[in-house]
């Protein structure tokens, strides 16, 4: 049986010694043989109460340049003496990946387990910090199982600090520093398996399912299967996408320096939007890829009219969109070119109006985003030590976004499932009205359906039958542009005023465009 190993990481004087002090000399603790490797001396020195614990100091210099000596050193101890726990205090500017490799050396994994991390932070530097010591903390707070913060004095601290911590490790529980017996109680209670936890809440559904959901439904006569087949089409759809434009706004972030973005991307407002239409053109990504690039792309630096641009254009341009388009249509290309064309008029409009209103303040939401700071910079990149570490946050990254996006994506699309069910039969009584009607009863329709770019347009092809084809038109331009998933997607990173903002000059951009030029376009 392996010997458990609890890890206490954080920032140079966060406390991380004072909280072994109170952790390994409860009076529980008495019986137990400890081992405590320090891989930091601070201000204050860990003393033993009962006598019980041994200590192994190692330095920054002898773990930078002798990892393979420290690593058989702690294996010669644990073979020669017995040790019921070992506990760690990490280097707080040290990566925790080394740590890790420390393990793989000398058959040290095979000896002892990693069983829990605990994190150490100070709420009164917790932002400064995270803003300014590269990528050494947030890759700390990532791999962490639990947190214990100083300082959190008041309701306000605690929640703001608790949010932070979620942001980058979402699900962490946060303790205050003298909540010893329940972090103790956290520490040594066993792991579950994240494949277990799913398998207990899918019998759980499944159970309350039949036994109170269907006969609730069925009184109310909601289709509650539809209603479940439409959610997961909805999200087995947009995920796939969803993923791919993480990953590219994750290389953005990572790969890419602000400098040679503000450097490289034109300044001119006509040839930024050019550049936006035809990087938008070049991605086979849906609506909801395209929001995390889009943030991506505003935080370093690219101008918020051709940012807009962008974002607008790229899911009714890109190929995907296109040849989905064509078949849907029967091969009919006047459709697929008065979309694209359209397409393109109606964002760089909107991009146009985003020049002359230009936003007040912030746009950007104020949430850490788990890797970078809030204003977006992350100097830490060019430290990393190579291509290794640059991927390692590139993934690290990529988690975080994709779980924080993700989330506002699910509330978005079991809302648009509701409306998909049965909340549009109203609105489809209104197809004979005039084309003024129609075209705001598409266009509504399409943001409260919510469907994928990439698809839409099979679904556009079926109201062909009760409106004209220049007011389906306006569910094909303004639906990839901004819908409910897209609404929740931008307000987890965007400030109200903004997000409210583009979606009345879609709206209004989209309606008057396709009112004016789809009918003649497309000779009806």
């Amino acid at each position: 049986m392996r010997i458990p190993v609890f890890v206490v990481t954080g920032f140079l004087d966060s406390g991380k010694t004072t909280l072994l002090n109170r952790f390994l000399n409860q009076r529980e603790m008495q019986e137990a043989q400890l081992l405590l490797i320090q891989f930091e001396s601070g201000e204050e020195e860990f003393s033993s109460r009962y006598h019980n614990c041994d200590v192994l100091n190692f330095s920054k210099k002898d773990l930078e340049q002798h990892p393979k000596q420290i690593s058989q050193q702690i294996s010669r101890y644990l073979n020669e003496y017995e040790a019921d726990e070992v506990w760690i205090e990490w280097n707080g500017v040290t990566p925790f990946s080394e740590l890790q490799s420390l393990f793989s050396y000398n058959d040290l994994h095979r000896i002892c387990k990693i069983m829990k991390v605990v994190h150490m932070a100070d709420a009164k530097t917790l932002d400064v910090m995270l803003g300014r010591t590269g990528g050494v903390l947030p890759e700390q707070i990532s791999n962490c199982d639990l947190a214990v913060v100083r300082n959190m004095r008041s309701n306000a601290v605690t929640k703001h600090v608790r949010r932070l911590m979620r942001s980058i490790n979402p699900g962490i529980e946060t303790y205050g520093e003298m909540q010893i017996s329940k972090i103790l109680r956290d520490i040594y209670s066993k792991h579950i398996n994240p494949i277990s936890i799913l398998c207990i809440c899918i019998v759980w559904f499944l159970a309350a399912y039949y036994i109170i959901a269907t006969p609730s439904f069925d009184l109310s006569q909601t289709p509650l299967n539809t209603l479940v087949n439409v959610f997961l089409g909805i999200i087995l759809q947009a995920v796939p996408f969803l993923l791919i434009g993480v990953l590219i706004s994750s290389a953005i972030q990572i790969f890419i320096s602000s400098d040679a973005i503000e450097r490289r991307f034109p300044q001119k407002l006509g040839l930024g939007m050019l550049v936006a239409v035809l990087f938008g053109f070049c991605l086979p990504v849906c609506d909801c890829a395209s929001v995390p690039i889009f943030r991506s792309l505003v935080k370093k630096g690219v101008p918020v009219p051709a940012a807009v641009t962008f974002l607008t254009a790229t899911p009714v341009i890109n190929p995907v969109v296109i040849l989905s388009t064509y078949y849907a249509f029967n091969g009919n290309l006047r459709v697929v070119a008065v979309r694209v064309g359209l397409g393109i008029i109606s964002s760089v409009l909107i991009g146009l109006l985003f020049s002359i209103f230009l936003p007040k303040g912030k746009i950007l939401s104020n949430s850490f985003d788990g890797i970078m700071c809030s204003c977006g910079c992350y100097d830490g990149t060019a430290s990393l030590p190579g291509v290794k570490g640059k991927l390692g946050l590139f993934i690290r990254h990529s988690q975080a976004e994709f779980f924080n996006v993700g989330k506002y994506l699910m509330i978005g699309a079991f809302i648009s499932a509701i409306f998909q069910t049965i909340g549009t039969r109203s609105l489809s009584v209104q197809s004979g009205a005039g084309f003024a009607l129609s075209l705001l009863v598409m266009i509504i329709m399409a943001f409260l359906l919510s469907l994928c770019s990439t698809s839409d347009a099979v679904v556009a092809r079926s109201f062909s039958a009760n409106f004209s084809t220049g007011a389906v038109m306006g569910f094909l331009v303004f639906g990839p542009m901004m819908d409910i998933k897209n609404l929740f997607m931008l307000s987890g990173g965007f400030s109200r005023g903004f997000v409210a903002k583009l979606l009345l000059f879609t709206f209004i951009v989209c309606y008057f465009v396709v009112f004016t030029l789809a009918r003649p376009l497309l000779g009806v």
